[in-house]
């Protein structure tokens, strides 16, 4: 499968953090490593949480089709 375009949402358990970000991100979520970029994304955008002084005690991230915003996937780490 080709890579698309897609919107990122990073959550502190249940509370969405950086929601005033637009986040869209180019990725292949059936290509080799995939896992691997999954989780050097999320400790970015964990990483960028932090810095903006918000909390991540749980990060985790929805990967959503940019076009209708339907969840693909949800992230927490391999």
């Amino acid at each position: 499968m080709a890579s698309r375009i897609y919107r990122v949402h990073v959550f502190d358990g249940q509370y969405e953090v950086l929601h005033k970000r637009t986040l869209t991100y180019q990725l292949d979520l059936e290509g080799p490593g995939v896992d691997g970029a999954l989780d050097r994304l999320l400790q970015a955008l964990t990483r960028a949480a932090l810095a903006d002084n918000e909390p991540m005690d749980s990060p985790r991230m929805e990967i959503r089709d940019a076009r209708t915003g339907t969840t693909v996937l949800d992230w927490m780490g391999s």
